[in-house]
């Protein structure tokens, strides 16, 4: 039989509290993408992207096409760019975190346009929920819930549903893409 010495059961016993301190918060990570810092919940975002886009022009038409994303922080990871460029478009979107508000201020500026409504960003259920204002062409007011599902290290989508009645009711995936990492 095999003799354990007193410090040697001590030492296995706190690395067993460590390792169970670890198994804690790595439960507490959502997917392991997503942290529940949401001063982190943009992290998943960074590298390069190849974007394929399908956005409903009609109920019965969608438009499709592609678009490359950058994405990168700056300052210690409190600002997020996010360059995205298609034979469509072109622009950026800026985040930055409010620490004191507990979510991001979100701005997309699209190249040679108006520059759209402000954009609030939490996480809700370890999901990145942003939510705007948006005047459509024809005048219409709709509220636009954006929401990042199905994150993996080399995956996700990015999904923007309508509201044209204060949230009663959404039109989903108005606005939609799939990433895929380069």
């Amino acid at each position: 039989m095999t003799m354990i010495s007193k410090s040697s059961i001590v030492t296995l016993f706190a690395a067993c509290l460590i390792t169970n301190s670890y198994a804690e918060e790595t439960k507490n990570s959502c997917d392991g993408i997503i942290s529940h810092d949401p001063a982190r919940m943009y992290d998943f975002k960074i590298g390069e992207w190849d974007i394929n886009w399908r956005n409903k022009t009609g109920p019965e038409t969608v438009f499709e096409f592609t678009a490359i994303s950058k994405a990168y922080t700056l300052m210690d990871g409190d600002i997020m760019f996010d360059e995205q460029t298609s034979d469509v478009f072109k622009g950026v979107t800026f985040r930055t975190y409010d620490t004191a508000q507990k979510e991001w201020i979100v701005r997309w500026l699209p190249a040679n346009q108006n520059f759209p409504h402000p954009i609030s960003a939490k996480l809700e259920n370890c999901v990145p929920v942003e939510r705007h204002r948006q005047t459509l062409p024809d005048g219409r007011e709709v509220m636009a819930r954006t929401s990042f599902t199905e994150i993996t290290e080399d995956r996700f989508l990015f999904r923007q549903d309508w509201s044209f009645d204060d949230g009663d009711t959404w039109l989903p995936d108005v606005l939609f893409y799939e990433a895929t990492r380069r």
